[in-house]
């Protein structure tokens, strides 16, 4: 890109009037400024200074002097940094300037870039290096410098601003990287782990985390710290049991010697939060927001109190609502400052009647996705003014309707995906920022854990693009794309705009909801798609040949591809005539797994990715008994009996089993896993319907061979809420949300066989083996397809 092309996109990007000539930083070529940094700098303002020094030097090619305001003589031209005396003098007030607003201001021939604490002259030094250097943050390990002699800055420029939202966090790579945090910092993202990791330090200006106990679902972490031996603060169940304390379960939110623990457990937690922080001495500032959000899961109390008060206004929020109102009224008293936060989520999702949030009450809005089948259902592949996400768009306008402040838990991801299947959402995402902003929310935070290899399309333009928006979400996502492209992947810009258009052109044949429709019944997931963006691909290779870097982040884009193309291989290759290899393919996807472990850090495991290789090279053949049939197929890597049950199974080397692998519970296991002395049982159940299929085994029916079997747990009707279960403990379970289809009005029904391996004494008399109960495989085969479909 010409440096005149790179600055005239800056000044669409970035519109400021130029009305009174420029001050250059060389004359003749030679550098003539020096920068000023403050008497008594912070160490994120210090840091400021070495990054600006840093970058105009690279792209002057000549390092810029530093020196101290305290030995600055005047007679040069000058870039003061941070809270210089020189820039008080130019009428910045810094008490009225906030912890992360900004300003840039031509003085003169002098310019000063200063700002709040403790980011706002970080920021400052990146506004500029972005609007007048051209400097731009791509990646972690990509950023584009422009070489030029000297660069100008506009006589007038005048510039004072802050980041839209006050919180800024998308969660895509681990937040224990350096490197990656320093990009982020970069790109104005001021929060880790769920604003729960200091992932910035002094020098990178802190970041937002919230006050103690922790950032979400903290109700059991309150309780913890409660008195014990009082049964009646908990939830009461539809059994007439209580709850008790602990994750699983919930608070009674209505007994008032609930809400006065909870006032004055958050007062300590505050107080020590601001103690800790006093003994540092370096400079961070106290929490704002601290979480009052009930557990992560569905117990609602049944209480009589409760349910009154649900009735009263109209929704269960109300009970959650009234409940934080009535904290954040008592702490509001000595501490106006604080914002007490809770959320709109699951079973108190919908916005009650007759109360409102307080103004010091922040609802965090967390729409699952449909995969989750929770109400309103959402797409969270596609964006919130997408049709099919009208619902979930009505319930962030109601809440905006009532709510001064909203923050918002996002998810970018499909959590019931065991590969990820190609798609992008560049363009919804950005109407979805705009939208948010434009309801009322200050505080983003997104999950979409990219975990090592575990990628979708164009996930930096999607990194990026978010990180401009969430500073201006008024800009147009046009231009910020297209530099983006350019700058990214160089000559082959063009071909890679074709490809995401092309993705997001097709994902639209399919009209319900992605997140819930099987990849092999997608409407897009043709032939055509992949030879097409095959080709798209290799054009953009040719284009870039010989550059190493833009070579790496084209091939990226095709991890998803080839892991779909070889997980549906057999439906897209029935004539033998599909025009890729599968040696090539799956030796591509293992280069991609390793370089995407190279770039975003190993969340997954590099084992789970070759248990996927070996999986998707040799998928093991349909059984007879099911050939001809259509099914689900469950082994190797699709297959985790812990998922619905919790830490309790084994995976085993089994030499009998499918693939080798099989998930076990033997008598040397501790507790109920442990017990086989009762009949074997396994079986269904909807967690939604609460629909139980349940199948004993009598002494007959259990083989004496010590070998793997089929076995019919039962039909039930396909939903994003069913498990299989196995051993009376359940301590064997896997979700089987992939029999949900969102494109059906109706689902199908299924009948669900288990492959099970019996062994020793207590299955098969006389047996010299462990007791145990073992599974490699399930297989679901469609017994009734909805009316009207084929």
């Amino acid at each position: 890109m010409g440096m005149r092309t790179a600055m005239t996109a800056l000044l669409a990007l970035f519109a400021y009037t130029v009305t009174g000539g420029e001050i250059s930083s060389a004359t003749d070529g030679k550098s003539d400024y020096m920068i000023v940094e403050a008497a008594a700098p912070t160490a994120a303002e210090a840091f400021a200074v070495k990054e600006l020094a840093k970058f105009l030097g690279q792209s002057t090619l000549s390092a810029p002097r530093v020196i101290k305001e305290a030995d600055f003589q005047g007679g040069t031209p000058a870039v003061f940094v941070g809270q210089t005396g020189f820039a008080g003098k130019s009428g910045i007030d810094f008490k009225n300037v906030g912890p992360e607003e900004w300003v840039v201001r031509s003085v003169g021939k002098d310019v000063v870039i200063a700002g709040g604490r403790p980011r706002g002259t970080l920021y400052g030094v990146y506004e500029f290096l972005e609007r007048i250097v051209g400097v731009r943050f791509l990646d972690a390990h990509t950023v584009f410098v422009p070489e030029r002699p000297a660069w100008k800055v506009p006589a007038d420029l005048a510039i004072q601003a802050k980041p839209a939202f006050f919180r800024r966090e998308i969660f895509m790579v681990t937040p224990h990287h350096p490197e990656h945090n320093l990009f982020q910092v970069r790109r104005r993202i001021n929060s880790f782990g769920n604003a729960a990791v200091a992932g910035a330090g002094p020098e990178l200006g802190f970041c937002v985390i919230f006050g103690s106990p922790y950032s979400t679902h903290t109700h059991h972490l309150y309780a913890k710290q409660f008195p014990t031996g009082q049964p009646e603060h908990y939830a009461l169940t539809e059994k007439g049991t209580r709850t008790g304390p602990g994750p699983d379960g919930q608070m009674c939110l209505s007994h008032p010697e609930v809400r006065k623990l909870f006032a004055a457990q958050l007062r300590e937690y505050l107080r020590q939060d601001r103690e800790r922080i006093a003994q540092t001495a370096q400079g961070e500032p106290y929490p704002f927001v601290y979480d009052l959000t009930p557990n992560d899961n569905t117990n609602k109390c049944l209480c009589d109190r409760c349910q009154a008060l649900a009735a009263k206004y109209g929704a269960y929020s109300g009970v959650v609502l009234e409940f934080t109102n009535s904290i954040a009224e008592d702490i509001a008293k000595d501490h106006p400052e604080i914002m007490v936060q809770t959320a709109a989520y699951t079973f108190y999702m919908e916005p009650p009647r007759g109360i409102v949030p307080r103004d010091n009450v922040m609802i965090r809005l967390a729409q699952l996705g449909t995969e989750f089948s929770m109400l309103p259902k959402r797409d969270t592949l596609r964006g919130l003014l997408h049709p099919v996400n009208a619902k979930p768009r009505e319930m962030l306008e109601a809440w905006s309707r009532v709510s001064k402040t909203l923050g918002v838990h996002d998810y970018w991801t499909a959590w019931n995906q065991p590969f990820q299947w190609p798609h992008a959402n560049i363009h919804g995402l950005a109407r979805t920022l705009k939208l948010y902003h434009q309801c009322g929310v200050r505080d983003f935070f997104v999950e979409d854990e990219l975990l090592g290899s575990r990628l979708h399309n164009f996930v930096d333009l999607q990194f990026y693009l978010a990180s401009r928006l969430l500073q201006d979400p008024v800009q147009d996502e046009g231009p910020i794309i297209a530099e983006f492209m350019k700058l990214y992947y160089g000559s082959a810009a063009p071909v890679m705009t074709r490809l995401l258009e092309y993705i997001e052109k097709r994902q639209e044949e399919e009209p319900a909801m992605l997140a819930s429709v099987p990849p092999a019944v997608r409407k897009y997931f043709d032939a055509r798609f992949f030879v097409e963006t095959d080709a798209l691909l290799r054009e953009a290779e040719g284009a870039a040949a010989g550059d190493a870097k833009r070579l790496a982040d084209i091939r990226q884009e095709r991890l998803p591809l080839d892991e779909t193309m070889l997980y549906l291989w057999n439906k897209l290759n029935p004539d033998g005539r599909w025009p890729f290899r599968r040696e090539e393919l799956l030796d591509r996807l293992r280069q991609n797994y390793a370089a995407a472990y190279r770039k975003y850090g190993g969340w997954a495991s590099e084992k789970a990715d070759a248990e996927r290789l070996e999986y998707l090279r040799d998928m093991p053949a349909v059984p007879a008994q099911f050939a001809g049939k259509k099914i689900i197929d469950l082994c190797g890597p699709q297959l985790d009996l812990r998922r619905a049950a919790g830490p309790f199974a084994r995976q085993v080397q089994d030499a009998d089993a499918t693939l080798r692998k099989a998930w076990r519970l033997d008598a040397t296991m501790p507790g109920p896993p442990g017990k086989h002395d009762q009949p074997p049982e396994f079986g269904l159940y909807d967690n939604q319907s609460k629909q139980l299929v349940r199948k004993t085994l009598a002494g007959p029916e259990v083989p004496k061979d010590e070998k793997y079997h089929f076995y019919s747990a039962g039909r039930i009707k396909g939903s994003a809420n069913l498990c299989f279960w196995a051993h009376h403990s359940w301590r064997l379970a896997e979700q089987l949300a992939m029999t949900y289809n969102a494109a059906l009005p109706e689902q199908a029904t299924y009948e669900v066989y288990a492959s099970i391996k019996f062994e020793g004494p207590a299955y098969v008399p006389g047996s010299t083996r462990t007791s145990a109960l073992a599974i490699d495989r399930l297989i679901l085969v469609e017994v009734a397809s909805p009316s009207g479909q084929p």
